[in-house]
């Protein structure tokens, strides 16, 4: 009992799988975000022409996410899961194949990029819908954590997978690499389908009449929103990094393109201690504290980047940020999914995906186009208006749920 406490959700042998298929999946994904980036930078040695890539590859948020969120509460989440992944493996095989035949062009790949993030949106809010059902709710918050820091490591280790890839095999290699890991999240999902867990939403009648529209919803608890500001703050810092980054080690650094990837692992390696330090600090009761650090902390690697021209000053910076990340970004979504009951959730968790990668089209196409106008430099200076706007939000939202837990504490007081 003592070892199960300690392994936490992993005792969950549903979750630990679970968990697990996401990681190679997500590692494939962003093995290919990498590849690609360099790939298009590579032929047109143009930063404006990676953002267009990374708007294309994060649109479908905005266009598909309250759709993902709908087939979450009306489908088997596990049948959603399986489908679109097969479908992501056929697409991202078809890639590679092109690749490899010699006939690929940018083009190519902002199509694949665009297709492929249409089938995980529309998977996503049933893989994250499903997380409740896989251990008991006492473990819920600390699940999310370890979710987010699944999503680093893949982060992490996709960049360097790319960099060894780019600098040994090639596009084609990296593609094909991809493709198989689609099949990681499936043969979770038969798993689950096994043990007969995290199928279709349950119904709950009175809980559905209750909450009729999310947005209704929403404009009753003010503080959602205040949450999603704060999500869309940290999260285009790390986007408008990947953006930036094949220009930054080419003209601010003077490295080759293929060490983009090594920029965005620091980012990941930043992430990684964040969440690992951000644990132990949460269950000592600072997690409220941590998210305004967490922008504060992205703010003084946007700057210390941009303002150096050494790789190590400029991994460090960007490792600075992703620790921002980590301590402001698991905090805001673990509210979400603790705080919103069970009929509006699979809804309400596609809003946050769109406030969490939606927003990333915008923060891409915008970092690609300052940093080929005016320079890296500018690009990160634009980047640190976010930390003030989220600092905003999160007191906002903060504010706005102890408002809502007032009443209930004074009911509390009164019965006793």
């Amino acid at each position: 009992m003592k070892m199960r406490s300690r392994l936490g959700p992993f005792a969950q042998s549903a979750f630990t799988v679970y968990w697990s298929g996401g990681l190679v999946s997500n590692i494939g994904t962003w093995l290919q975000n990498v590849a690609a980036s360099v790939f298009v930078y590579d032929r047109t040695g143009s930063a404006l022409a990676v953002g267009i890539l990374n708007f294309a590859a994060f649109a479908p948020m905005l266009l598909f996410s309250v759709t993902g969120g709908v087939i979450s509460d009306r489908f088997d989440r596990r049948l959603v899961i399986v489908v679109t992944h097969v479908v992501s493996f056929v697409i991202s095989a078809a890639l590679a194949v092109v690749t490899i035949a010699g006939a690929a062009t940018e083009l190519h790949v902002m199509a694949t990029a665009f297709l492929l993030q249409v089938s995980w949106t529309l998977a996503k809010p049933s893989s994250s819908a499903m997380l409740p059902a896989l251990m008991p709710r006492a473990q819920l918050r600390e699940a999310v954590g370890l979710n987010t820091l699944q999503f680093m490591v893949a982060q992490l280790v996709g960049p360097v997978l790319a960099t060894i890839l780019l600098s040994t095999s090639g596009y084609g290699w990296a593609f094909s690499i991809n493709a198989l890991t689609f099949v990681g999240p499936i043969v979770a999902m038969a798993y689950l389908w096994s043990r007969g867990i995290g199928g279709r939403a349950p119904r709950d009648e009175g809980a559905a009449k209750e909450v009729q529209s999310v947005v209704a919803y929403v404009r009753t608890q003010p503080w959602i929103a205040w949450v999603l500001v704060g999500v869309v703050s940290t999260s285009a810092v790390l986007e408008m990094i990947r953006t930036i980054a094949p220009a930054l080690v080419t003209t601010r650094l003077g490295a080759p393109s293929s060490d983009a990837g090594l920029v965005v692992a620091a980012a990941s390696v930043g992430m990684v201690v964040g969440i690992l330090a951000s644990v132990p600090l949460g269950r000592r009761g600072y997690a409220r504290a941590l998210a305004p650090v967490g922008l504060v902390m992205q703010f003084a690697g946007l700057f210390a980047l941009g303002a150096t021209t050494d790789l190590v000053v400029a991994g460090t910076a960007v490792a600075l940020a992703g620790c921002g990340f980590s301590f402001c970004f698991p905090v805001l979504t673990s509210t979400i999914q603790t705080e919103v009951p069970d009929a509006v959730r699979g809804r309400l968790l596609a809003f946050h995906q769109m406030a969490h990668l939606g927003n990333r089209p915008f923060a891409a196409i915008a970092a690609g186009a300052i940093a080929a106008s005016f320079g890296v430099t500018a690009a990160c200076l634009g980047g640190m208006v976010l930390a003030p706007i989220g600092l905003v939000a999160v007191r906002a939202a903060w504010r706005g749920l102890d408002r809502q837990a007032e009443p209930v504490a004074a009911m509390a007081r009164t019965s006793v």
